[in-house]
This record gives structure tokens, C-alpha cells and sequence, in this order.
């Protein structure tokens, strides 16, 4: 089992840079390149036409200003939408509030930046990241249309498919698909599955990593999941105690919105502790 500390832990950058430009963007991702990351979280829904792209939020409205879902416009109109504007508006405000303890320095004005492809996402950056996708949408044909365009390009060894639905987990499996794959839980509000069920779900598909809710974490569960050979990255990091807390409780990684903060926090861990040089890249897959 990992030790309890910040040396190895691995830092995945939620949405992209997503503290410091409209997350799931270009501008997000070229970000997240040039501070470091390695590995990069994203969101998936499929289109009217069956295309792919990178949106978190049920429906449009409060980050592009439109009715509807993704999944009821073409992949077209999605990306002729900005999201930008929001982000100056709120969203970076809200990301870097300095009563929660980070600094991610200047956030220059983001719009316009429009919504990503899958396809254009994949063509830009497949090379460049380990890929943490998440399945956010319910339609059946979401897995395959994924994997089309992840193997069209050749990266599947560079993915890993995360998803609060076990039944898009079971349908990416059923298509043969041997990549590594976690579960997310629990959603905001539920009351997380048992330690014992998390091992259970998780052998029962395959699956490689379990990937709790911040608020969830448990020693117990972080042992349970070690002694079933599983990794655990969590999620919903709110506070630079959160992480500390996480790595702590012996995790093995997190997803982050200040990745640029995080990871100096960690390295802050490691020269407290003695564990290395300030030279000394951390590990950020």
C-alpha cells in the first residue's frame, strides 16, 4: 500500500486549467500544458448528430446562455458557442476566491473561447496528456462514439474512462474496451456506497480505480480499495486542507481545479518533509 505522503501523489487538472481560463477549453488545456500537467480531466456528451464534446453541466444555460442540453444541438452549433463570457463573469471569480486558501495568480479575460470537440480535442492534445474522460452523458451510443475517435488516433493506452453510471461503465466493457476505467461517487447530496460495495461494483466490471467525492474519503475506504488492488483518485477538492487531507489518507491521487496551486503545495509538502529538491518534478499524471 502507498504511504501517506506527497511524494508519487498524482495531480490530474479538472476540466483543464480551470481555475485560470473556461474549463473544458482549448485555452484550458494549452494552460494546464504549460503548468505542468501530465494528466488532464474532461467530460463527454454526445450530440444531436453523434459527435462528441467537452461540456460539463446538464443543460446550457448558465455557462453559454442557451435552452437545452448538448445532447439536443449539433456538434456545429455547440461550438459556435462561447464560454467565455461566463467565465469573466463568475466563473473565475468563483474559482479563485481567496477566502479558500489558493492563489493561482493573474486570470487574464478569457472570452471569447468556444465550446471543444471531442475529435478537435483528441487532434490537439492526444499526444500530450494521459486522458481522464469522464462518460457525463446517459445516451447508449456515448462509449462507442468515444472509443471511435480515441482509437482512431491510436491513444487508448493514454485513456482512462470515469463515470458516475456504472451501466455506461458496463456498455464501454461490452465493447470490448480493456482500457482502464473508475467508478465516480457519490453525487453531490447521496450517500456514498459502502467500502464493501465500491470493491464489489468495481471487480464486478473491471474496473481499475474507485474515485471517491472528497467529502466521502475514508481511511477504511482507502484501505479497501488498496487490498482489491485498486487505485484511488478523488475528487471535489474545495480547500488546500482538502488535499493535504487527501494525500494524508493515503490516496493515490486527485482531480483539481488549482492545479498550478496544488502542485506547489505539494512541493511544499515534500521540502517540509525532506523528501527531495525544489528541482524535483512531482509526479502529475
Amino acid at each position: 500500500m502507498r504511504t501517506a505522503d506527497a511524494d508519487g501523489f498524482r495531480l490530474i487538472a479538472h476540466r483543464g486549467a480551470s481555475a485560470c481560463a473556461p474549463e473544458n477549453t482549448r485555452a484550458a488545456f494549452q494552460l494546464a500544458a504549460e503548468h505542468g500537467a501530465e494528466g488532464i480531466e474532461t467530460d463527454a456528451r454526445l450530440t444531436r448528430d453523434g459527435r462528441v464534446v467537452l461540456f460539463h453541466d446538464r443543460t446550457l444555460r448558465t455557462k453559454v446562455g442557451r435552452a437545452g442540453r448538448a445532447e439536443d444541438l449539433t456538434l456545429a452549433e455547440l461550438q459556435a458557442l462561447d464560454i467565455g463570457t461566463w467565465f469573466d463573469r463568475t466563473g473565475a471569480a468563483a474559482l479563485n476566491d481567496p477566502r479558500a486558501g489558493w492563489d493561482e495568480g493573474r486570470v487574464a479575460p478569457a472570452a471569447p473561447e468556444y465550446l471543444l470537440g471531442f475529435d478537435d480535442y483528441v487532434e490537439a492534445f492526444g499526444d500530450r496528456f494521459h486522458h481522464n474522460m469522464e462518460i457525463k452523458g446517459t445516451s447508449p451510443d456515448l462509449p462507442r462514439a468515444m472509443l471511435d475517435v480515441i482509437d482512431g488516433a491510436g491513444i487508448r493506452s493514454r485513456c482512462t474512462f470515469i463515470s458516475f453510471h456504472l451501466d455506461q461503465l458496463e456498455r464501454l466493457r461490452d465493447l470490448g474496451c480493456d482500457a482502464t476505467a473508475g467508478w465516480l461517487f457519490a453525487r453531490a447530496g447521496e450517500p456514498p456506497p459502502s467500502p464493501a460495495t465500491v470493491v464489489r461494483e468495481c471487480r464486478r466490471l473491471g474496473l481499475q480505480q474507485c474515485n471517491p467525492r472528497f467529502a466521502t474519503l475514508t481511511g477504511e475506504l482507502v484501505r479497501a480499495a488498496h487490498d482489491a488492488g485498486l487505485e484511488v483518485r478523488a475528487f471535489g477538492i474545495r480547500t488546500p486542507a482538502d488535499l493535504r487531507q487527501t494525500v494524508k489518507l493515503g490516496a493515490d491521487g486527485a482531480t483539481v481545479d488549482r492545479f498550478r496551486a496544488s502542485r506547489q503545495l505539494l512541493a511544499d509538502e515534500r521540502l517540509a518533509a525532506g523528501a527531495g529538491s525544489p528541482d524535483r518534478r512531482l509526479a502529475t499524471l
